[in-house]
């Protein structure tokens, strides 16, 4: 696996080219597509649905999602017909958030068990995870190419370079819905006790050093801290 190569080679396409070249080049059971159902996730959900359409879109209920969230998903899913995989934490684990109210004490370890660990389970069965994330949301993510390494996948952001602009006029072009929190203020909508109103990705996990659950980081600090 060459990534000098593959960026390379896929850094000219469209969004939608890329997407389909990689659909073309590896085994549909072996490509994993994962999607929160956040505030930026309705292109790649639209790329998928016109590209692959019932390839499954696996997504983590942490059991923490917003109202607003769940009602977003489903008004996607009907809408693209997409085929969501509910992912979840082992039932004990995440009861013992609740009563611990670990997200209050250690946040790291909350997404750990309901965000991090359950994602793993099932990510060896793949050989290369597709990923919505945008480049703008933040600086980690403003560093990370089409393709990395991840955990023995191969990583595949195909939308990281799309633009703010560019994603609302995606948006307004092919007439797709709003998450419903957008328009109270929220720039990025995770668990319900980690977020806060604010732009982009700034009112994630407000007022500690976190700004990533885990999943997309590179470094798997939180995982390392966790288990190492």
């Amino acid at each position: 696996m060459n990534l000098k190569k593959l960026n390379k080679k896929y850094q000219p396409l469209s969004f939608q080219e890329r997407l389909e070249k990689v659909f073309q080049e590896y085994e549909q059971d072996q490509i994993l597509v994962t999607s929160s159902f956040g505030t930026t996730s309705m292109a790649l959900l639209h790329l998928l649905s016109k590209v692959q359409p019932g390839h499954p879109v696996h997504f983590i209920d942490t059991s923490y999602h917003f109202p607003e969230t769940l009602a977003y998903r489903d008004q996607l899913m009907k809408q693209l017909d997409l085929q969501i995989v509910e992912v979840k934490a082992d039932k004990k684990k995440n009861k013992f958030t609740k009563e611990n109210q670990t997200w209050r004490f250690n946040q790291d370890l909350c997404c750990f068990i309901n965000k991090i660990e359950p994602l793993d389970t099932i990510k060896g069965k793949y050989s290369i995870w597709v990923s919505g994330l945008l480049g703008f949301q933040n600086v980690h993510r403003k560093n990370l190419d089409l393709f990395e390494s991840k955990d023995g996948l191969l990583k595949f952001h195909p939308l990281i370079d799309m633009g703010k602009e560019d994603l609302n006029l995606y948006r307004q072009l092919y007439e797709l819905p709003t998450h419903p929190l957008i328009h109270q203020g929220y720039g990025s909508v995770g668990c319900t006790h980690c977020t806060k109103k604010g732009e982009n990705r700034n009112g994630r996990w407000l007022d500690v050093e976190k700004t990533e659950c885990g999943i997309h980081d590179t470094k798997s600090w939180i995982k390392n801290r966790m288990v190492g």
